[in-house]
């Protein structure tokens, strides 16, 4: 296992010891390597949260490695509620290692269920790609059923890159209603190599509350009162 691998396990670990053994959530969290976007090879890497495949003994996070689909290192290490987030805070959270020794594309997911809150979503992207070559790609679903692992072009939620840089980072918003209650979220990411070398990186989703009218409403007229404030030392 390489050095960024190991230390992409070690935070995980360093993190569940520090918040100690929770309860377990009521929810279906799985994480997936796939060789398509639909994970429908037959031969997919699939690992629920606690199972045997788990390296990591908690509820809310899985971690796992595998060599398959032309490429010689691949980890996903996803995390959960009550790890981070929860059923009404959704935060799902998604570091990934994939090194080659030439071209290949694999797909890595994350999914959760039991969310209860919509509103305003945030998607972030960041890592590295070595050896000259290398494309990624994030993507986020959810909010039309409490089905794990459930996507398609009508529940996307947003989607940022490819990355073709030796660093990248983006992030994108947007505010969503889900139609369902309970309901599931995904987060994916695509890697794509020409060449022999390594992609890393961390997909994040977050949604939080939007403020209600009268909430925006304390936080203006606070922000004017700072001003007047402000203005009237400056005269003085």
């Amino acid at each position: 296992m390489t050095k960024i691998a190991r230390q992409a396990l070690s935070a995980v670990a360093v993190a569940a010891c520090a918040m100690g053994v929770s309860a377990p959530a009521n929810a279906v969290f799985v994480a997936r390597i796939c060789n398509d976007l639909q994970c429908l090879g037959g031969d997919d890497v699939i690992v629920q949260d606690n199972s045997g495949g788990d390296s990591i003994g908690m509820t809310g996070a899985i971690s796992f490695a595998t060599s398959a689909f032309g490429y010689t290192l691949e980890v996903n290490t996803s995390q959960s509620k009550p790890v981070i987030g929860s059923a009404t805070a959704p935060q799902l959270d998604l570091s990934f290692v994939v090194t080659g020794s030439g071209a290949g594309n694999v797909f890595l997911y994350a999914s959760d269920t039991d969310f209860l809150s919509g509103g305003q979503f945030t998607l972030t992207l960041g890592g590295t790609n070595s050896g000259g070559s290398g494309s990624v790609q994030g993507r986020a679903w959810g909010g039309t059923s409490n089905t794990e692992f459930q996507f398609s072009g009508a529940n996307l939620l947003s989607s940022v890159g490819p990355f073709t840089t030796a660093s990248f980072s983006a992030t994108a918003s947007n505010v969503f209603a889900p139609a369902a209650s309970p309901y599931s979220l995904t987060i994916g990411t695509t890697v794509s190599r020409t060449t022999a070398g390594t992609s890393t990186g961390n997909l994040n989703l977050q949604v939080s509350a939007i403020p209600e009218p009268s909430t925006w409403a304390t936080v203006l007229m606070g922000a004017a009162l700072v001003g007047f404030v402000a203005r009237r030392r400056r005269r003085r």
